[in-house]
């Protein structure tokens, strides 16, 4: 059974399997933030809740996440093929080389917990401060139990094993929820941190299984003079440095949404998750189920597979980016309403956080680009460009924040995070032209002139079926609207034959196929 499910797939079978479990984590995802907005609102406990993420986030992010995911996966996949006992030898030592520095950090971390919220929260009175320094020490675990994850995550890839790298993110969610309804009678905000664990425990877990399916066994190795090993942490620090950046500008949104306003960090991640909905569902699922054909090209030297590869998805990309884009824009506080409304999560929250929504909405289908912009650069082992420029995007959107924000109104933390990803894909989009010779320009420009006709007619629908809410009860307003201009904007681009809607149907071939 186990072999049935946990099995390699080819491009067609991954990208299906991504997509649609990265569907289902959103969802789920959405679920989650529903029930937080229900019992607590855009409130100080949301707001000590989200802050509490920051030092392990830090500490996972900055050693294991974005980081080994663009230099571990092209070193091991070259392993893998040459040299089978040397690949184990790779994995294990980044593994517990990983784990190790991990473990050594959270340890630090929870010790020193209180004198770093102090410092890092000083204009947060002592009562706020404190409660923080305990929800990051129950938090602080999950870093540990993430960084193996994810370096499971990264040979499940290898390997080209998608179903538990897909699925473990809606474990995550399930957890959180789990510790939500399951204990917020009794630890109150505390609840949703004791789901995090939960989750992290689920995330971990089911990656474990399928990396039984694979030829990968672990064993305490830890080999540090290993040529692979040290490409990897060669490679893994100019990533490093773009997510230092990163952090950064977590800290600063951070520390402005909280001082300006109560409840400002929660509403601002409030739209954020809603933001990412379309970006994870289609930047990073397209981009995560074509990056390891796009190393394949590279190392074979199939320019053409590359680039027509990269054209495709930048294309499908955009295709399904802009019309969420466009839809958000015209109706934000009616999303933030049917998504979260109800219980503490009132009027004034939901005006919040969709003023801050329609602003971010703009970097959809931009955030969504630098998925496979940047994994462009990756397969070409290329890490200086794409950590460059992302360092000058995040600089900017963290000057913005620090700077303007507090003086416009907090609708700037959201203005900031569109203006840097725009710039980003300026810049990448410039230094990546090389790379991608063969790249059709004719195609490219008309497929983007559909794709303005098609949101176009969506938008005018969107428009006129404002009356409806004069009609039925607001939430299922917001349904037949979004309903009714999903509708329409797959019938124009039928009609203008758009080549895009080829992806959704071998998407969809491959969903209903029996041995999926």
């Amino acid at each position: 059974m186990q072999e049935n499910i946990f099995r390699p797939v080819k491009i067609g079978v991954a990208t299906a399997i991504v997509t649609v479990t990265t569907l289902l984590s959103n969802f789920i995802g959405l679920a989650r933030d529903k029930i937080i907005a229900l019992h607590f609102g855009t409130s100080t406990a949301t707001d000590i809740y989200n802050a509490s993420f920051l030092i392990p986030d830090v500490i996972f992010n900055l050693f294991v996440a974005g980081a080994l995911t663009a230099a571990f996966m092209p070193v091991f996949s070259d392993y893998i093929s040459k040299d089978e006992k040397e690949s184990m030898s790779l994995a294990n030592t980044m593994m517990n080389a990983m784990t190790g520095i991990i473990f050594v950090l959270a340890l630090l971390a929870f010790i020193f917990t209180n004198p770093l919220i102090s410092f890092l929260f000083p204009n947060l009175s002592p009562e706020i401060q404190l409660e923080i320094a305990k929800m990051t020490r129950l938090m602080l675990p999950s870093a540990m139990i993430f960084a193996v994850s994810n370096i499971l995550g990264n040979i499940l890839m290898s390997y080209k094993h998608f179903t538990a790298y897909s699925i473990s993110p809606i474990l995550y969610n399930i957890g959180i929820i789990s510790g939500i309804l399951l204990l917020n009678e009794k630890f109150g905000i505390y609840s949703a941190a004791i789901g995090v664990l939960i989750g992290a425990f689920l995330h971990c877990g089911v990656r474990i299984i399928d990396a039984m399916q694979t030829k990968y066994r672990y064993s305490f190795i830890l080999d540090l003079k290993q040529q692979g090993f040290k490409k990897i942490i060669k490679l893994m620090i100019p990533r490093t440095f773009s997510l230092i950046m990163w952090q950064i500008n977590i800290y600063v949104f951070t520390i402005v949404g909280m001082k300006m306003m109560t409840g400002g960090l929660a509403a601002f991640n409030f739209a954020r998750n809603i933001q990412s909905f379309t970006t994870a569902l289609i930047g990073i699922s397209f981009a995560t189920a074509v990056f390891p054909f796009l190393t394949t090209a590279v190392s074979e030297n199939d320019q053409k597979s590359f680039t027509e590869g990269m054209q495709k998805t930048i294309q499908n990309i955009l295709f399904y980016t802009i019309p969420a884009m466009v839809g958000t824009l015209l109706m934000s506080k009616q999303i933030v309403s049917l998504i979260l409304g109800g219980g503490a999560f009132d009027e004034n929250s939901t005006k919040l956080t969709s003023l801050l929504l329609v602003a971010i909405a703009i970097s959809i289908p931009f955030e969504s680009l630098t998925q496979i912009l940047a994994r462009g650069f990756y397969a070409f082992k290329n890490w200086k460009t794409p950590m460059v420029t992302t360092v000058i995007s995040f600089a900017v959107i963290a000057v913005m924040t620090a700077i303007i924000a507090p003086n416009k109104g907090i609708e700037w933390l959201s203005i900031s995070y569109s203006v840097g990803f725009i710039l980003l894909v300026l810049m990448q989009s410039i230094f990546l032209k090389k790379y991608m010779k063969g790249f059709d320009g004719k195609e490219f420009t008309k497929s983007i002139i559909k794709m303005f006709l098609i949101n176009g007619v969506m938008a005018l629908t969107i428009i006129y079926t404002q009356q409806f809410e004069n009609i039925f009860s607001a939430n299922i307003s917001t349904l037949l609207r979004i309903l009714l201009a999903i509708i329409v904007f797959f019938i124009t681009a039928i009609i203008l034959k758009s080549k895009e809607l080829s992806g959704l149907k071998l998407i969809t071939q491959k969903i209903t196929k029996k041995n999926l």
